[in-house]
């Protein structure tokens, strides 16, 4: 620490420090400046950028906030602060500073575009999406502003305009490698495999050592329903680089898919770490604090103490509950973890088993139970290396394993007030990443409620996002062709999966788009027609034995005739329907 006291002396000197980029000098200067005047503006703002270069993050925050005290904010401080809180992975309190800036000035492009890439670090990809836009919309002839909207564009899934977006950018930089991944990407996703796979095979010539456009190259195979060639392809990636989670991972859906369950399963696991890479929670890695989590293992004793973690969205965590009876046939000592919508449901169906609810607000997860507790973890999806390695594994007629609250069920069956028509309940669309290939416009299903004796009763699962959508689709059906869609009054069929259950449960059949309606009407034992897409947003799981669903063998599975065409699946549906009541 200097001696000197004289302030004009010390500025000059700090200055000339900075110049020479000497900030370790520098430091001890603009501290000595700062006992003498405790909020000397320059001093503050000089420091707080040498401490942001030096990467001691924490004091650049402290400098910028006393600066605060003193001056207005400029949207350089808020940039600052924003860089700062970014290094710390404080991802709430950086997008909270760029906001502020583009409060002072909300035409400055690259604030919206930094905006935006921390909001996609929390996955906030609706904030992202407007952040990514204006960014565009201010810059609309530059590269990266096209490149950043597209991307948006693509992960909000309005892959056409997305397309667009990306053959803007690719005439102002042609060979932009990511560029070309991204729109190959959109035309899978729209299902033009074809041109997709030109723009894989022109990648993999540009860049020979990138293992991207080999495995979706090999996705896209899969998606025109071939299996062999992108297995053999998989397989060489994982030669070359044995970690490529992405590549494990989707070969392990390319087993499951094909009923090689054991090979499945050593792959699957790959989906953690290849999820974590992308998780703003990091979960998986706060997990390992407490307890060594069962993944590329197969490693639980019987009497450990263990919690099933929860790893995927309701339909999957249903498939899960499916084989937590032989499960617990070999590990007696369980607790599970469950979206916070199914606890009750499950509680009620399996007793023995202590069921937390999880809550994910604002990209934070919520528990209200012990980590300590645990001395091994397992994910829902994998059990079933330790349950479904054969076919001969799974059950062989069609089993209730869930149970809806009775008193919801007579309450609902006395509101039905039910006649002697057979009630169908109907679901047709699905929120999932691949709902464009698994969704259907309600006229679709126009050859079923074309049948005689039948009453249709919505089971539509309705993301708040899409609020309204559905209703009005059943009014242009009633309007152009008079059918009736009754909608059970005050049921909240998005945040009341016990009541949806319930009312399933008062259903004589279902049919349903792969939703979550399918997995609780198949735990449930409901005669059930699911109709399925013919390959990509098929789901692995949806195998069938001579016509019906391994996992839920009250489903009948009615697969999509071609890639992108339904053809005659429900005049089938229509057709087995009517067999069935005759």
């Amino acid at each position: 620490m200097t001696n000197n006291t004289n302030l004009n002396e010390l500025l000059d000197e700090a200055l000339s420090l900075l110049k020479l980029k000497d900030f370790d000098k520098a430091i001890p200067i603009y501290e000595a400046i700062l006992k003498i005047d405790s909020v000397h503006s320059q001093a503050l703002s000089h420091l707080s950028i040498i401490f942001l270069i030096k990467k001691r993050y924490q004091e650049a925050i402290e400098m910028i906030h006393k600066l605060f005290q003193i001056v207005e904010p400029v949207i350089g401080d808020y940039q600052n602060l924003a860089s700062a809180y970014l290094a710390l992975n404080d991802y709430k309190n950086a997008i909270d500073s760029y906001e502020k800036a583009i409060q002072i000035n909300p035409n400055i492009s690259e604030i919206h575009k930094l905006l935006g890439d921390a909001q996609i670090k929390v996955a906030d990809h609706i904030g992202a999406f407007d952040s990514y836009e204006k960014a565009y919309k201010l810059e609309p002839e530059k590269f990266q502003r096209l490149f950043d909207y597209g991307i948006i564009l693509h992960l909000c899934r309005h892959h056409e305009q997305a397309l667009d977006i990306f053959n803007k950018a690719q005439k102002i930089d042609p060979n932009h490698i990511e560029c070309m991944n991204k729109t190959a990407a959109c035309l899978s996703a729209i299902g033009d495999y074809s041109k997709a796979k030109s723009i894989y095979k022109k990648l993999m010539e540009l860049a020979p050592e990138a293992t991207a456009p080999i495995i979706d190259f090999a996705s896209c195979l899969m998606y025109e329903d071939k299996y062999d060639e992108p297995i053999k392809i998989l397989k060489e990636v994982l030669i070359k680089k044995p970690y490529q989670s992405i590549a494990r991972s989707n070969l392990s859906l390319l087993y499951l898919t094909k009923k090689n369950f054991k090979e499945g399963w050593d792959c699957h696991e790959a989906r953690i770490q290849m999820r974590n890479e992308f998780d703003a929670t990091k979960r998986y890695d706060s997990l390992q604090k407490f307890f060594s989590i069962d993944v590329g293992k197969k490693e639980l004793k019987s009497n450990e103490k263990i919690i099933i973690l929860l790893d995927a969205g309701i339909g999957d965590v249903i498939l899960g509950f499916s084989m937590l009876k032989d499960f617990y046939k070999k590990f007696k000592n369980i607790s599970a973890e469950v979206d916070y919508r199914l606890v009750n449901l499950f509680k009620r169906s399996f007793p023995e088993i202590n069921f937390f609810g999880i809550k994910e607000d604002k990209h934070e997860i919520l528990i209200n139970h012990n980590l300590t507790d645990y001395d091994k973890g397992i994910y829902w999806m994998s059990l079933g290396k330790y349950v479904r390695q054969n076919i001969s594994d799974f059950p062989k007629e069609s089993l209730a394993f869930m149970k809806p609250d009775e008193k919801k069920v007579n309450e609902i069956r006395n509101n039905l007030k039910k006649d002697k028509k057979i009630v169908c309940g109907v679901s047709w669309k699905s929120a999932a990443t691949e709902d464009r290939h698994k969704s259907i416009l309600l006229q679709n299903l126009i050859p079923i409620f074309s049948l005689h004796g039948l009453r249709f009763i919505d089971l539509q699962y309705e993301i708040p996002q899409h609020k309204g959508q559905t209703a009005l689709e059943k009014k242009n059906l009633f309007k152009n062709n008079q059918i009736k869609i009754e909608k059970y009054k005050d049921l909240d069929t998005f945040n009341d999966i016990d009541g949806l259950s319930a009312l399933i449960e008062n259903c004589d059949i279902v049919v349903t788009a792969s939703n979550v309606t399918a997995h609780i009407a198949g735990a449930l034992g409901k005669k059930t027609f699911l109709f399925v897409p013919f390959s990509r947003g098929k789901l692995w799981y949806w195998h069938d034995e001579k016509g019906s669903s391994i996992w839920y063998p009250s489903i009948k599975i009615f697969r999509a005739e071609s890639v992108n065409k339904w053809g005659r699946v429900f005049i089938r549906i229509a057709e087995e329907i009517k067999k069935e009541l005759t």
